[in-house]
């Protein structure tokens, strides 16, 4: 059983089932009429991760005073894991929809709204189905098994937008001004950094010791990657949730695009005169490691010699990825190396020197691929690993040049 402790932990989110939710399961209630008075809005001070203190004041709307609230130190209400208002959720989500349309369309085909119906996740949950899992895979959930509306409800709307007191979180503007809403809405400048992703995109290993920090005590560690790289100072949203007439995007889609990632990653090739193929992938606007999250997501990098007729006469594979084995002695997963793309370019060379006694090599062909394992084992033999998905990105195939004298 030890070998199977984070299968289906690993968040499975890279696999995508496009069955969409139910109809008929929920009946929304109407909003507001018409008219309705704009609610109460509340603003916060800059965003302090650490920060506790007082709640913010209430200021409802005034004729003549914006509704605001002074900026007093609070702990920030931002997206988490286990949020667990069950049916409340389902229902607020439905009056989510009855207004924003579109973002309700996108989230819909969305891999948040698939977090814990996607295949792989299921998969691997049917498995282990810890409680761990389920407090971000389905997160509304308020009891177990986790089954009904709120499995399908994923990551919801409300998940992200609303808070513990019922507001409509949103990102911080300049200036005072109101919101015209038929509900409160609470401006965080929190909710407009990475931190407003992290609840669910970065955490422990459920058998890290409590308040370990080092890299090998998390199970993801995107937000931290984040803070290292030179996009530090730009939001989760910049990237992953690109701006579309105005609007921000909500279907997540670019995690599985491969035009996306071929644009975020590229590839170039050489083959020196020694028999070695060096491959370098390069980062062109770095936010985290590639790949990231998912600790099953690795980069496969490999190429064969071929010879006449296209017989394969040799073939190298690299594989670019935390790597995390079982330790015998423990039973836990413990970092042994990270090579992923980070920051700078990534150098990865094979070497295709021919073997003893094969026919005349004709030429090279290479790849990249992008990855999502189902099952790693003990992690010291990637090529042992059971494959879920996997993207193309790149496929060359280059003449063979004989090695000089």
């Amino acid at each position: 059983m030890t070998l199977l402790v984070f299968a289906g932990a690993a968040c499975a989110g890279a696999a995508c089932d496009e069955a969409a939710l139910g109809s008929g399961e929920i009946e929304p209630p109407a909003l507001a009429a018409a008219g309705t008075a704009p609610s109460a809005v509340l603003v916060e001070p800059a965003f302090e991760p650490s920060g506790v203190g007082a709640p913010l004041e209430r200021v409802e709307p005034s004729p003549t005073v914006p509704a605001v609230a002074r900026a007093l130190a609070v702990e920030v209400d931002l997206p988490r894991p286990h949020r667990a208002r069950g049916a409340r959720a389902v229902k607020e989500n439905a009056e989510c929809a009855d207004c924003h349309e579109e973002e309700a369309r996108e989230w819909e085909r969305s891999r948040h709204r698939q977090a814990f119906t996607n295949r792989a996740f299921a998969d691997a949950f049917a498995i282990e189905p810890a409680g761990f899992c389920a407090d971000c895979h389905a997160p509304e959930a308020d009891e177990t098994p986790v089954t009904g509306p709120v499995s399908r409800l994923g990551v919801g709307c409300v998940t992200c937008h609303v808070d513990n007191d019922g507001a409509v979180l949103a990102v911080a503007r300049d200036g005072a001004a109101g919101d015209e809403a038929p509900h409160a809405i609470r401006r965080s400048p929190g909710f407009g950094t990475a931190a407003a992703c992290a609840g669910c995109h970065e955490f422990r290993f459920p058998t890290a010791r409590p308040g370990a920090t080092d890299d090998g005590a998390f199970m993801q560690t995107t937000a931290r990657e984040h803070a290292r790289s030179p996009a530090a100072d730009r939001s989760c949203a910049s990237c992953h949730m690109p701006s579309k007439a105005g609007r921000r995007s909500h279907d997540f889609g670019v995690v599985r695009d491969p035009d996306w990632l071929r644009e975020a990653l590229s590839a170039s090739v050489s083959l020196d005169v020694s028999d070695a193929l060096e491959i370098t992938l390069t980062q062109k606007a770095p936010g985290h490691a590639f790949p990231t999250g998912d600790l099953f997501r690795r980069l496969e990098v490999g190429a064969e010699l071929r010879g006449p007729g296209g017989k394969v006469l040799l073939r190298r594979v690299r594989h670019l990825e935390r790597h995390l084995e079982i330790s015998r002695s423990r039973g836990t997963r413990e970092l042994v190396d990270d090579d992923r793309v980070f920051f700078e370019p990534r150098v990865v060379e094979l070497d295709l020197h021919p073997p003893d006694g094969a026919a005349a090599p004709s030429s090279v062909v290479w790849w990249v691929k992008l990855q999502r394992v189902a099952q790693t084992f003990d992690g010291r033999d990637p090529s042992a690993a059971i494959i879920e998905s996997e993207v193309p990105l790149y496929r060359g195939t280059l003449p063979w040049k004989p090695s000089q004298p």
